[in-house]
This record gives structure tokens, sequence and C-alpha cells, in this order.
């Protein structure tokens, strides 16, 4: 007996220590992440982590991307392989990319229905993104319009349209530009100058081919303004950090992002002059969520679940709020939320730097289906880019 007992004693030590091990394998988060901007780096690094690991035992390691289609393609090509435990655990995604992630089947289903905070989510998060329907393959993160930023010491807002652009670079030659359209900033800038030409209605009720004919506006548009451009449109920024720059140097007028709180968090940063200010076209401006997505072959699904739980709570929520951390505003219904905590969300939103919720929410344009994005990007290139 005296033998038996030592290797059952020996055989529940060697488990133990196997069952230790997976539980510290299972404290490591991976989130991939755009990682072009310098303030939700910082954000994520420097808040985020430090309370994850305090809240929930979990070392959560942000890792850059600077392409997220480099990433898509990773996954669908570790399902082909049949690849398991892979590096990935949580995915900010969203558009023609979630798409792309849903139609190859790579992204843990039913993650919504797992979150504890969904309760609190605003119903319209988590229903379509890009017009493509999300099923429970993701959890809205933030929520992000479209918009300019330019100087009040050099006058009135440039343009509210496509009409008003061409008149104010054509005055003012050299000080505006955007983003090549390879690059998503790049690429909502163009797809903002063909709903206010084309109109969104009229958009959505034309097929493919027809799309294709009435861009031919658009492509006429653009390059008529491109000698007036910025080194005379020979060269685009690479990028809404490189455009950032240009604007913190004064080469530009005009600089563009997502981000509504942007122009707060850039004066806050010291990276913009505090005259800046941010505003929409008078035909409003592209309007969407961004998400956070787990692959299913992801090592840590459960750590990956806590994780976006804590993303979207709202301590983290306002903190994300912050000028001085990122800005993005909350994907939370304040229906659903305390007094206290609805008032702290308003009070983020008294700098006058940017347009009112109301002119938000007013000039909101839904994003084009991910087929007529890609038809905007692969036109672009082929008949603007390539000039």
């Amino acid at each position: 007996m005296g033998k038996k007992f030592k290797m059952l004693t020996l055989s529940m030590l060697i488990f133990g220590v196997l069952v230790g091990c997976n539980k510290e394998e299972n404290k490591n988060v991976n989130i991939y992440m755009w990682g072009g901007s310098k303030e939700i780096n910082t954000f994520m690094d420097d808040v985020v982590a430090p309370k994850v690991l305090k809240d929930e035992n979990i070392n959560l390691k942000r890792v850059p991307i600077v392409d997220i289609k480099d990433v898509v393609n990773k996954l669908i090509i570790e399902k082909q392989a049949g690849k398991k435990n892979g590096a990935i655990d949580v995915l900010w995604v969203n558009g023609e990319n979630f798409k792309a992630l849903k139609d190859a089947g790579v992204l843990e289903n039913g993650i919504l229905g797992k979150i504890k905070n969904k309760d609190i989510l605003k119903e319209s998060t988590v229903v379509k993104d890009f017009g493509e329907d999300i099923n429970g393959l993701e959890v809205p993160f933030g929520e992000a319009q479209f918009n300019f930023i330019y100087d009040t010491k050099n006058g009135d807002v440039p343009f509210t349209g496509w009409e008003t652009l061409t008149e104010y670079v054509k005055k003012n030659p050299g000080r505006f530009t955007y983003p090549n359209a390879t690059n998503f900033t790049g690429s909502a800038f163009v797809r903002n100058i063909t709903i206010d030409m084309l109109g969104y209605d009229n958009i959505q009720n034309m097929s493919p081919e027809e799309f294709k004919q009435n861009l031919n506006l658009v492509w006429n548009y653009l390059n008529e303004i491109e000698p007036y451009l910025w080194r005379k449109g020979e060269t685009y920024p690479e990028s809404e950090g490189k455009l950032d720059l240009l604007y913190s140097a004064g080469e530009v007028d005009v600089t563009m992002g997502y981000t509504i709180n942007k122009v707060n968090s850039k004066i806050e940063s010291g990276d913009y002059p505090e005259t800046s200010q941010s505003f929409l076209l008078n035909k409003g401006t592209l309007f969407n969520n961004h998400y956070l997505a787990i692959p299913k072959n992801a090592q840590n699904i459960d750590g990956a679940l806590s994780v976006i739980n804590e993303l979207v709570s709202p301590e983290i929520q306002l903190l994300k709020q912050e000028p001085k951390n990122w800005g993005d505003f909350t994907i939370l219904d304040m229906k659903k939320l305390p007094p206290e905590t609805v008032k702290q969300f308003f009070d983020l939103n008294k700098s006058g730097k940017i347009p009112s919720l109301e002119e938000l929410q007013e000039k909101r344009v839904m994003e084009l289906t991910p087929d007529k994005l890609k038809i905007i990007e692969e036109g672009w290139i082929e008949n603007v880019g390539k000039n």
C-alpha cells in the first residue's frame, strides 16, 4: 500500500505541475492591432495592459501590425495548413477584412454571447460591419467618424464638399493632400468624395458595373485637382501618420482621420497647434464601428474573451475616450449605464474642438459594402495612383 501511495502521490504531483504550466501559459494573450498611432500604442501598453494584469491576471501583449491584410492572409494560410495554437489571440479588425475572415471561416464563433458586458453595448453596433452581418463573430470596440482637421488661425473652414474643395486647392496650391488610397485613411477620403459626388443612396442602388462606370466622374475629378496638391500630386503620403506630420510642420493646411477626438488628443500631446479644430462635410462623413475578434486557432480563447470583456467595460471605455489617451468614442449604450458614468462620458466632449454630438449624429454616412470598397480602391490605383 505504501508503494502504491507513493506512486499515486508522485502522479498527482506531476499532474499538478502540468496543470500549473498550462495555467501559466494561459496567462498570456497576444492582441494584434495596427501600430501606426503612438497615442493608441501608449494607451494599450501603459494603461490597458497593467489594468488587465491587475484585474484578470493576464499578460496582455500588443503586437503591432502595418497591414491588416497580411494578418488576414496569415490566418487563412494557417487554416489551410491545419495549424493549431496560432500566435494571435485577439485581432482588431473591421470592414472588408472582417468579411474576408468570415468567408474563410477562421474566426471563433459566438464570442459576442460569451462577453459579460454584452448587455451594455449599443444594439446597433452588433448587427452589421460595413454592411456585413456580424453573427456574433466580433465584439464592438469603438465608434469612428471620418473628420477633417484645420488650423483656425488660417481662417474659416477650408471646404465643405467636393465643389468647395476644388476652389480651395486651386486658390491654395500645394497646401492640401490625402494619403495614398492603398492606406485605410486615404481610401476613406476617396470614399467620402465618391459619396459626396454620387450620393450614398444612388451608389447603394448601382450594380458593380454601373458603379465602375460612374466612378469615372470621381477619377476625373481627383485627376483634375491633383496638380494643385502637395508636391503637385506627384506623390501622396503613405499613411495618416505622415499626413499628420505634414500638418504639424505647417506644410499642409488640413489633415484627417477616423478618430472623432483626434484633434483633442493631438493638441494634448503637443503635436497640433492649439488653434486646430475638426470639421465635417455638409453632406456628411463616413461612420463605422471597429471590432475585436478571436481566431479559431488562438492559443488562449478563454483569456482572449476575458480581455475583450475588459476592453468593453465602462472603466476602460471611459479611459479610451479621454483625449490624453486615445479619444475614441464609446460603443456603450448610455441608457444602460449609471447616471454618474453617463456624466463622465459627456464631460469628455466639452472642448469645443469637435462638432457637437448632434452634428455628428446628423452627418453620419454609413460605410459602403466591402465589394464596392474594393472597386474604389482598385479603381484609384488604376486611374489616379498610376498617373
